[in-house]
């Protein structure tokens, strides 16, 4: 079948790098969302709000995504080979279909993102695996979702629709076990659960029965990520405090294989240099973090590698979005999943004050341009949704301590 000749706008978004080969780049400073890096009386720049950082994380994780889904599957050397460094929003062809997303246009895990989104702005709070798996059967088009999504997105929406399995049963149902979804989707479920890692890791356990089994490592995982994400948008979080977080609400084997991918980072001056070593530990089989020994499908995409490499990411870059951006999408492999997870941490601990607003733009055009994506809300708007949400829900929180303290 012929593809659809579609118009389409290339966004050339330079980052101001310069490379050769696979080798060490740097970035140059660019224009930001928020009009540069807001500097305070000492000349220091200064702490990002909480609503920017919310608009922070959703934008870097929507940014990468759009980004890294370019070059997604490909090893490092052959993205080095065509673009030295990838920094581009372009289009790129996904799922087997007859239509080519346009340049900015996000993929399968941004709308799974979006729709925990749209379901938490809809309950102005927390939600559960019921109110999610709700919005799936009301907002989701399977016509539509052959376009955005895999395949085994649309098996739960099936199953959901027919009633017969309970929302938080859907994930006993998956084939594929272990995957990355808890760290690159989560983010919305960490912004309403902002500087609270009780809340968040309740929430991963409940929404993460909607995707993953019982017994999948991407519970676990998931939780030491998304602690580090509520954490990250303290106002007096560090990069250190961060990854102590994620290290903290960590298992001693997931705290040991994620402190090996960060004792990588710290052996090279420039984040990209570590690239090759730390890809390593994944694809190699005599690995004892061989992705082969402990995936029999989606081997890239794995929570184990993806949260790893994204916590490496964010503290070689020392959270600066646009940084993590492009180290993560030319490390190869599962450059979205990758991108979206290091971004959108990164985001959250610096809000926007590192995104380029040209790329915030190409993203926001790619989903206007986009017709099968389940949201067309932008990320601006999205994030005033969740900031609402999140006052909300503290408005909530105050009426009952108010309530009890009344009777003490």
């Amino acid at each position: 079948m012929k593809k659809k000749n579609l118009t389409r706008r290339q966004f050339m978004c330079r980052a101001g790098v310069s490379a050769v080969g696979a080798g060490a780049f740097t970035l140059a400073p660019s224009k930001s969302a928020s009009g540069g890096i807001v500097k305070n009386r000492k000349g220091n720049p200064s702490r990002p709000g909480l609503f920017d950082k919310i608009y922070g994380c959703l934008a870097g994780s929507r940014i990468a995504s759009a980004m890294g889904a370019a070059v997604e599957g490909w090893d490092m050397d052959r993205i080095a080979k065509k673009y030295g460094v990838f920094d581009k929003l372009v289009a790129y062809h996904h799922y087997n279909v007859d239509w080519d997303h346009p340049a900015g246009s996000t993929e399968d895990g941004i709308e799974r993102q979006k729709l925990m989104c749209t379901a938490i702005i809809e309950k102005q709070d927390r939600i559960t695996a019921e109110d999610l798996v709700k919005t799936w059967v009301k907002v989701l088009d399977p016509n539509k979702m052959k376009y955005m999504t895999e395949a085994f997105d649309r098996e739960l929406l099936a199953h959901a629709k027919s009633g017969t399995v309970p929302a938080w049963e859907l994930g006993g149902l998956s084939k594929y076990p272990h995957l990355n979804t808890t760290a690159r989707s989560f983010h919305a479920i960490a912004l309403i659960n902002a500087c609270d890692i009780d809340g968040v890791i309740r929430d991963v356990y409940e929404i993460g029965r909607v995707y993953q089994p019982p017994y999948s490592d991407s519970f676990p995982w998931g939780a030491a990520y998304n602690a580090a994400v509520v954490h990250a948008m303290r106002p007096d979080a560090t990069v250190d405090s961060v990854i102590e977080t994620a290290l903290k609400y960590s298992t001693p084997k997931i705290r040991k294989e994620i402190q090996n991918g960060l004792d990588i980072a710290k052996k090279y001056s420039e984040p990209s240099d570590m690239r090759k070593e730390l890809n390593e530990v994944y694809t190699e089989k005599d690995s004892r973090y061989s992705a082969d020994v402990r995936m029999k499908h989606y081997r890239a995409s794995s929570i184990y590698e993806t949260v790893t490499k994204a916590l490496a990411v964010f503290a070689a870059t020392k959270g600066n979005v646009k940084e993590a951006i492009v180290v993560a999408i030319n490390f190869g492999r599962d450059t979205d999943c990758l991108g979206a997870s290091a971004a959108g941490l990164a985001g959250a601990f610096s809000g926007t004050g590192t995104i380029p607003t040209e790329w915030i733009e190409a993203v926001e055009e790619g989903t206007k341009n986009n017709p099968y994506t389940n949201s067309h809300i932008t990320i601006k708007e999205t994030a005033k949704g969740m900031y609402g949400a999140l006052q909300n829900k503290v408005r909530k929180m105050k009426g009952y301590v108010a309530l009890m303290e009344s009777q003490f």
